[in-house]
């Protein structure tokens, strides 16, 4: 698949240091294995021992002085909220926590972590450590969808957008997760993101609070990408296919098929990736979190090694 290979041949030229810190797990370790073989990026695992046995490089948490280095480092975070040097070093008892100080500290560049750790610990470690870019005001997802040559229909490459993270945004947080897609895309894609800001009702057919915030959402996007090609209030049909938006709107100059799909809520753009991947095969890469100070994606629980090499790829696309 040419994007996957694309941002294989980016990563391999970064060379970045990415973070694996559940290294008990023996997907990890094949993953670490795969990408180090590959040259994809440098692999550092918490363990030195097996970082040893697999020729990638490590961080000794054992070290006491190291340890008391991250204790305070993690004080210094979090004091504001009564963060106590003690219950620093109690908090340093989850790799979690760990990956994010390393992070911090600029050690590694990402970390790739979630598959034997719950997502809610993951993103309140990347949180309350790592923080929220200057340029955002909230954590959102993007899955890249992959196809396969018999299902490139309406193209190779696409963007689903928040399917993890959000359960209801607001309008002004739906135009965040746009812009910040649509940065992305920018990155990741060969050609120019054609957004679609996606809805129950097209061109506003249906009189509902939730087209009203799809449209509100859009007209916000549209003020901070004023020369982005967006369609708002739209369904998914008419974004994708010129024939169905001519019938259901026959004013829009945008040019389908979309390649960015912004879903209205949590519940539209899980589901709708989940029906995508199952039915079509595609590869769902993710979910690839956006608005972090720096690099930081949460794996499945259920993610196979293939997932993890992809996400540690995209990981090191991320690194600035």
């Amino acid at each position: 698949m040419a994007l996957l290979d694309d941002l294989a041949r980016k990563a391999k030229i970064k060379n970045s240091r990415i973070l694996l810190p559940e290294c008990s797990d023996p997907r990890v370790l094949e993953a670490a294995h795969l990408i180090s073989e590959k040259n994809l990026a440098q692999i550092v695992l918490f363990d030195e021992e097996t970082a040893s046995s697999l020729g990638v490089s490590s961080i000794n948490l054992k070290n006491e002085d190291l340890r008391l280095e991250y204790a305070q480092t993690l004080f210094e975070l979090r004091k504001h909220k009564g963060v106590t040097l003690e219950s620093a070093l109690e908090m340093l008892s989850s790799p979690s926590v760990c990956a994010m100080v390393a992070l911090h500290r600029s050690e590694v560049d990402g970390v790739v972590t979630g598959a034997i750790t719950p997502s809610q610990e993951v993103l309140s470690s990347a949180l309350r450590i790592i923080g929220v870019s200057e340029s955002s005001s909230l954590v959102s997802s993007l899955f890249l969808m992959v196809f396969d040559k018999d299902h490139k229909r309406y193209g190779e490459n696409l963007i689903f957008t928040d399917c993890a993270m959000n359960i209801s945004p607001s309008s002004d947080e739906l135009a965040e997760i746009a812009c910040n897609a649509y940065e992305t895309a920018q990155s990741f894609l060969d050609e120019d993101p054609k957004l679609a800001m996606l809805s129950f009702s097209t061109n506003q057919s249906a009189k509902h609070s939730e087209v009203d915030k799809v449209r509100q959402a859009t007209e916000i996007v549209r003020s901070r990408l004023p020369s982005a090609q967006i369609i708002g209030n739209v369904q998914l049909d008419a974004a994708l296919d010129s024939e169905v938006l001519k019938i259901k709107d026959s004013d829009s100059s945008f040019p389908t098929p979309a390649n960015v799909f912004v879903f209205p809520n949590l519940d539209a753009g899980n589901i709708g990736y989940k029906l995508v991947q199952r039915f079509s095969g595609a590869k769902a890469i993710g979910p690839i979190l956006q608005g972090l100070s720096k690099p930081v994606n949460d794996l499945s629980r259920g993610c196979s090694v293939d997932e993890i090499v992809n996400t540690v790829v995209v990981t090191a696309n991320q690194v600035k």
